[in-house]
């Protein structure tokens, strides 16, 4: 069995996508929205970032929610029914500890363990995740000195992996996104190409690439990643490709702050996304990192690492579009 890995979403007005610069203005999935002008999940929990959903229909609660936090504690929340709001969630725990790591890339669950990612070392577990706190093992590597702020995707007995590669001199991104394939999981990873995502086809280092997720829509593969420039901070582009095997076509951009606006928690950035499949909306959602640097609306972020008047929460859009299940 293979579970889907990612973010956070529910049910309201819906706003404009946030869809610039698109490539393929046909493609729908390059369209996405806020549910609520304030898609916050939550304010009070500090420093929140690079979250990990994962989304498992048979189980009691079929969502589990990790968002890194301090290298001491991730936090990990629950749901019978999904939201966009930490409101209609449990808060299982804000000790949950993992591997002393400030964040975690992207993760899995295939066969009954959980695998999650994180600066070249492979975390599992087996049973339930609520119990896994202090319990996950160092388990594998991948080959973080090339491909690193990964993606994974599990698909017919291989894991995919899709991160930064080269040296982004603006920044802590790759020059391009590099894909490997292993069939643990855990090592033996072969390089498939070094730019299967190349936002600098004519050569040079003007964008830098970072923190991909995959899914599959309608017989296509789409990655979504954090791309910058200097003097232009994260914003989530949108990929596209008929195989994983295939280098993915640029799209345009998928979500971008608000950097026009004074009182938004993405006034500055948004950053490390997270799709996954709800089939209560009907849609796809993904969960983002969004940064704001002004202060306003601020809050209380002592101790979070964070400088200023900086805040980091997570932040759940939806799809545009809506699917009865899941296309293959």
């Amino acid at each position: 069995m293979i579970t889907l890995v990612c973010a956070v979403v529910a049910v309201l007005q819906i706003t404009p996508h946030y869809g610039e610069e698109s490539i393929d203005n046909t493609d729908p999935w390059v369209g996405w929205h806020r549910p609520v002008d304030a898609n916050v999940f939550i304010t009070t929990k500090g420093n929140n970032h690079d979250s990990v959903l994962f989304v498992e229909a048979e189980l009691e609660y079929p969502y589990h929610l990790i968002i890194s936090h301090t290298p001491q504690h991730a936090h990990l929340w629950r749901t019978k029914k999904f939201s966009w709001t930490s409101e209609d969630w449990e808060l299982v725990s804000d000790k949950y500890e993992i591997g002393k790591h400030y964040e975690y890339d992207d993760g899995v669950k295939v066969d009954g363990t959980y695998y999650l990612y994180e600066e070249g070392k492979v975390y599992t577990f087996s049973g339930p995740i609520e119990k896994a706190s202090g319990k996950w093992k160092a388990a594998g590597s991948f080959p973080h000195k090339k491909c690193d702020d990964i993606g994974v995707y599990y698909e017919e007995g291989l894991f995919h992996i899709f991160g930064e590669h080269g040296n982004f001199p603006h920044g802590p991104d790759g020059t391009s996104l590099a894909h490997f394939t292993s069939k643990t999981g855990l090592g033996d990873w072969e390089m498939v190409s070094p730019k299967a995502v190349d936002p600098n086809p004519d050569g040079g280092n003007k964008y830098g690439v970072g923190d991909a997720t995959i899914a599959k829509i309608q017989g296509s593969y789409y990655l979504f990643c954090d791309r910058e420039s200097k003097g232009s901070p994260y914003k989530v582009t949108a990929w596209r490709s008929s195989s994983l095997s295939k280098p993915f076509q640029f799209l345009g951009l998928a979500i971008t702050p608000r950097n026009k606006e004074v009182d938004d928690w993405d006034n500055y950035r948004i950053q490390d996304p997270d799709i996954a499949y709800i089939p209560e909306l009907k849609r796809y959602i993904m969960t983002c990192n969004m940064m704001d640097t002004d202060g306003n609306p601020g809050g209380n972020f002592s101790g979070s690492g964070l400088r200023g008047s900086a805040t980091r929460v997570i932040g759940v859009f939806y799809s545009d579009k809506k699917l009865r299940g899941i296309g293959k």
